[in-house]
């Protein structure tokens, strides 16, 4: 129910939220603590399947940066060597570049040799004290009967090399209870948590089939934000970027809406499924990665273009931390009116709303409809101040010249009401 009126828009809404929020003429409030470790942890940019390990020379190098990638994923072709991955670990810090490093000394598989704990010291030896060094690969979509050995490499890992992640990427929602080994999504989520005590939450879903979408993207994304926040943990989101198996080939509007949903509900990294297209055709069926054959393909030029836009919008929300997601039609987030906005109109528009501890509230707005661009339309609150929107392209802010903005497929726009501007 809509109410108008100063008292009754400082009362309303989500209660974090509000307490953010005293550029709109409310009374102060007492403000949250600020943004943790998670809003602030470095915006992750990588992939799956990186270049294999022989081919991996500075042309190569060079290539990754120039799509705006920051960290190196392990290949999925071409074999594991200590030697190989020492020499990308310095072909990788020549271009800036961070490298996850997969070594079969360090995975659940080694557990059940009794030496195994001198294996991976050795082996994390060889690489901790690499500049380029991003962390260690350990493990890719576990059951929940799998997370002891897990949580036994993750915390041998820390233990040889606490500086470093120690990477494992969970399995979807829509994997059956039976796969996940858990009654339930959440309980899934929570028993990883529990019992391997991750840095970091990773985790794939391909929405896009070639029959129909999926329909728990954004249950998956509320998921696993819900535990992040919970455990003042950082996520990260792998996205469908190859078509493969039952999934199509997707267009750059339909890469932007998942990386811009992912950054709205308050992601600290994308990743790409995948770069380097794997073993070509088999089972899968496996094409057009973004680079394919040696040579980039189109979606390599669509992801580069995608990746200026996110750094940009990430930096601009680095300290500050997910407090909401809204949903312009009340389907998949809270409704409106919240904070200083009382309403979004012109077609499914979600909102991401961030706050960092200090008064000012940062909201992504992501047109929900990948085919179509729409012209969303904000009613503000009562006595709210005009927003500040930001654009990517110059890495300004400036007074929105009008409460109607158009958003292209999938596309976004990033607004701040600034604490400091009254």
């Amino acid at each position: 129910m809509r109410r108008g009126g100063r008292a009754n828009w400082c009362a309303e809404g989500v209660a974090a939220t509000l307490a953010l929020i005293s550029l709109a003429g409310c009374a102060a409030r007492p403000a949250p603590p600020p943004a943790d470790a998670a809003a602030r942890a470095p915006f992750l940019l990588t992939f799956w399947c990186g270049p294999p390990l022989a081919e991996f020379d500075d042309a190569r190098a060079a290539e990754v940066a120039a799509a705006g990638f920051t960290v190196v994923g392990p290949p999925c072709t071409g074999g594991f060597d200590p030697t190989l991955n020492l020499r990308a670990l310095e072909v990788a810090q020549r271009h800036g570049l961070r490298i996850w490093v997969h070594d079969h000394r360090i995975g659940p598989k080694i557990v059940t040799a009794p030496d195994w704990p001198a294996a991976l010291n050795a082996a994390v030896a060889q690489y901790r004290d690499q500049p380029a060094l991003g962390g260690y690969f350990v493990a890719d979509e576990p059951r929940a009967s799998q997370f002891s050995d897990v949580a036994a490499v993750v915390a041998a890992v820390h233990a040889a090399d606490p500086g470093h992640l120690a990477y494992v990427n969970l399995l979807p929602d829509y994997v059956p209870a039976e796969a996940l080994g858990t009654p339930t999504y959440t309980d899934y989520l929570q028993q990883f948590i529990a019992a391997v005590h991750p840095e970091l939450l990773s985790y794939d879903y391909y929405p896009f089939g070639k029959e129909k979408d999926r329909s728990t993207f954004f249950d998956n994304l509320a998921a696993v934000r819900s535990a992040a926040l919970e455990h003042r943990l950082p996520f990260m989101l792998i996205v469908l970027a190859m078509p493969h198996g039952p999934y199509r080939d997707v267009t750059e509007a339909e890469l932007a809406w998942q990386v811009h949903h992912a950054l709205a509900y308050g992601a600290r990294g994308i990743s790409y499924f995948t770069y380097w297209t794997p073993t070509k055709g088999g089972e899968w069926k496996n094409h057009y990665g973004l680079i394919e054959e040696g040579k980039p393909t189109l979606h390599y030029f669509q992801a580069a273009r995608l990746n200026r836009g996110l750094r940009a919008l990430a930096a601009q929300l680095e300290g500050f931390e997910s407090i909401a997601v809204a949903d312009s039609l009340g389907e998949i987030g809270v409704p409106f009116p919240i904070g200083p906005i009382d309403a979004i109109e012109g077609g499914p528009i979600t909102a991401g709303l961030f706050g960092d501890g200090n008064g000012s509230l940062a909201v992504l707005l992501v047109n929900r409809d990948y085919r179509y661009g729409v012209t969303a339309r904000l009613r503000l609150r009562e006595r709210a101040n005009t927003p500040e929107a930001f654009d990517p392209a110059t890495g300004r802010w400036q007074e929105a010249d009008s409460l109607a903005m158009t958003l292209a497929p999938g596309g976004a726009q990033l607004l701040r009401w600034d604490g400091k501007r009254r």
